[in-house]
């Protein structure tokens, strides 16, 4: 079979079959101004309700004048294509998983990227003056249905909050995004209504399942959009919050705030901005969405964002107390985390750098590859659903089942392996993005090419390195296992050791 065949087959099997809904998800967004490289950074992990659940990356290829196609979902959801669609990387599900395609991380040919989402939940009133539609927009067919056929982000806000318009939501969800001008976050609260803002260039922000947006100024049609009845549906049916005379929108559409996601937003300010922490958790306070970075971020860092468990703090999921009660951004059941660098300068074909995690970032690692790829790793297409040591995810899924029985013992010396691989990798995609941009302007087919090889052999290195790895941890655990403590102690915590420092 073809390689434009295969894919195609894929996707139809996704969207004949389908996953279970994603319970969780927490994202970062970082403007370009405040990164240390000037990108725009969008990323998200994808959290599900088990702790094994094998994800995929794939590319859909450009489909010309092919009039007739729709986008469907299990749920009865279906909407047109237009007959020319773009190119687009995803993450989908496997297609055993059994509720979908669920994208997750899409960037197209034309320099548009999104990822979505974040799950939220409006409160009681709100479903009730407005509510979901079974066989509406759901996050599992979302992000294709905007990366398949918008040129810019504002094209793409505007194709969502239509398609949310004209069929309805089925559930609350947030999603940002992003091309080489600016970055969107859309909020879409109940079955008919949304707003969009633009996130500023100057400012950071890390956010769980709780709706975010605050004041906004609804005459600033630049930069923030709505759906028509946001604000007289609000006060038609009486729950319309207000501070200083403006209706705050996440009190008012959202469910009450709770710990499970609040942690979260602190644990962005404590980590980005200490300086507007407050000090420790405080349940009362409605952390602020978005706000300047005490310093520049680097995507290393928001990597650590991804993979943040309080340590050091009084959430430390470490601690006895916090085990089952604290929810931590770097959660066990994390399937696949993205970080999303886009960079005014590379060229609208290959617009994005996307390092992606497969498994919970804790002990995994970020493999880099640009959007302008157009295959990816065999390992990355393994499907099904029982483990497969041949698939990427089950590859480093298993070093992290291994790591997290002890993170003491086993888990530190995984991590100290994978952040000096991360670290390594940075530096060579800060090189290898000179010759890409370079390659385009000389031939972008040359440039599609050089990337795609590129990203197969930056998946080929990781994956030899996860295997080597597991088997290293593997047998440390076998040699160490009912070994008396004063003997475990002398021998000491599994140490890894780096071939790429």
């Amino acid at each position: 079979m073809g390689y434009v065949k295969r894919i195609l087959f894929a996707v139809f099997l996704c969207l004949a079959c389908g996953n279970m809904y994603v319970f969780a998800c927490t994202a970062v967004y970082v403007g370009k101004d405040v990164s240390t490289d000037g990108s725009t950074i969008i990323a998200r992990s994808e959290d599900q309700s088990v702790g094994a659940y094998n994800k995929l990356f794939l590319v859909v290829p450009r489909v010309e004048n092919t009039p007739g196609r729709t986008l469907t979902d299990v749920n009865g959801f279906s909407m047109p294509l237009p007959a020319t669609t773009y190119k687009y990387t995803m993450i989908p599900d496997n297609c055993d998983a059994g509720d979908g395609l669920y994208p997750a991380s899409c960037s197209n040919e034309c320099g548009v990227s999104v990822t979505g989402t974040v799950s939220a939940a409006p409160n009681d009133k709100v479903r009730q003056a407005d509510p979901f539609v079974e066989q509406g927009l759901r996050e599992a067919s979302l992000t294709a249905a905007v990366a398949a056929c918008v040129t810019t982000a504002r094209e793409g806000v505007e194709k969502l909050t239509s398609l949310v318009e004209t069929y309805g939501s089925a559930e609350g969800n947030i999603v940002m995004i992003a091309d080489q001008q600016e970055a969107w976050l859309i909020e879409i609260y109940s079955g008919h209504q949304w707003a969009a803002q633009k996130m500023p260039t100057n400012k950071v922000a890390v956010f769980g399942n709780q709706f975010m947006l605050g004041t906004v100024d609804a005459t600033d049609k630049e930069n923030f959009l709505r759906s028509k009845d946001l604000f007289t549906l609000a006060d038609q049916f009486g729950f319309a919050k207000r501070i200083n005379g403006k209706v705050h929108l996440a009190l008012t559409y959202g469910a009450p705030i709770s710990d499970y996601s609040n942690t979260r937003s602190w644990g962005g300010h404590h980590l980005l901005a200490p300086s507007t922490d407050g000090g420790p958790y405080n349940h009362d306070t409605f952390y602020e969405l978005f706000y300047t970075p005490d310093h520049k971020v680097s995507p290393l860092e928001v990597m650590d964002v991804l993979r943040y468990r309080y340590e050091g703090t009084n959430l430390d999921a470490s601690l006895p107390q916090n085990k089952w009660t604290v929810r931590t951004v770097g959660v066990e059941r994390q399937s696949e985390v993205h970080v999303l660098q886009i960079k005014e300068e590379y060229p609208r074909a290959c617009s994005a750098l996307q390092w992606l995690c497969m498994g919970n970032a804790e002990h995994s690692v970020f493999i880099p590859a640009f959007s302008g790829i157009t295959e990816t790793h065999p390992a990355y297409q393994v499907e099904g659903k029982p483990y497969d040591d041949k698939g990427a995810y089950w590859k480093f899924k298993r070093i992290c089942a291994l790591a997290e029985q002890s993170r003491f013992q086993y888990g530190q010396g995984v991590k100290s392996a994978w952040k000096q691989y991360e670290k390594n990798s940075y530096h060579d995609m800060l090189q290898a993005e000179k010759e890409m941009i370079a390659l385009y302007a000389k031939d972008p087919t040359v440039g599609e090419n050089y990337v795609t090889k590129l990203g197969m052999d930056s998946a080929q290195k990781a994956l030899a390195e996860a295997d080597t790895l597991y088997v290293d941890l593997l047998t440390y655990i076998m040699n160490t296992t009912g070994m008396v403590k004063p003997k475990l102690d002398k021998i000491g915590p599994f140490v890894y050791q780096d071939n790429n420092k």
